[in-house]
């Protein structure tokens, strides 16, 4: 093992790495847990975010698809032009004309399925978010983040929520940075190739 996989392995709290091994085991034997947290975003505004310099931001349509697919590793058209179809939003990062960062916005559901619920007027769901590997660590991520709660501010939008996996401790923190909140822990467990079920462990605040 590398130096930096060892470092990355050392950073993961023990009780986190048992408890992924036990969940690796269950699902070799037909028993899926996932573990998630409902997250309410938005409470960081543009202005207080570090800018990287020479980026430009905003919504971005269809025509883009083809740079979508070559920007991202494993992307597939016939999907993205099924989101744009069904009115999903894309929020793209560019310096100079290329594409450096992006996320995802659906105004009509929470659409990851353990979660699935209409949302209000108010409300948008944030996924699928990618930057190239070449700019993190430089700000990026939360620049993109920040930019694209204050777009769709002026889309009448105000109330923004995202999912994190559980013992996923590096998106965590980071959202946490941003002034995010867990709104509830919830675990969806489905048994070989059923549909399964989601149940609320906690309920922080709001809607889940």
């Amino acid at each position: 093992m590398s130096k930096n996989k060892t470092l990355r392995h050392a950073s993961v709290p023990l009780s986190n790495r048992l408890a992924g091994a036990a969940l690796w085991r269950l699902s070799k034997v037909g028993i899926h847990i996932e573990p998630f947290l409902v997250v309410r975003e938005g409470a960081v505004r543009s202005e207080s975010v570090a800018t990287p310099p020479d980026l430009t931001c905003g919504f971005i349509g269809a025509d883009a698809i083809p740079e979508l697919v070559e920007f991202e590793p494993g992307t597939d058209a016939a999907r993205l032009e099924e989101w744009f179809r069904s009115g999903k939003l894309c929020f793209g990062v560019r310096q100079g004309s290329r594409i450096v960062a992006k996320m995802w916005c659906d105004l009509n559901e929470f659409n990851y399925p353990p979660n699935r619920h209409a949302l209000t007027e108010r409300e948008a769901y944030l996924f699928n978010a990618y930057a190239d590997p070449a700019y993190r660590g430089q700000g990026l991520a939360p620049y993109m983040r920040a930019a694209c709660y204050e777009a769709l501010r002026e889309r009448g939008r105000s109330v923004f929520y995202s999912y994190t996996r559980f013992f996923n401790l590096a998106a965590r923190r980071f959202k946490a940075k941003l002034g995010a909140t867990d709104e509830a822990l919830r675990v969806h467990v489905r048994l070989g190739g059923g549909t399964g079920k989601t149940l609320t462990l906690r309920r922080h605040s709001g809607r889940v």
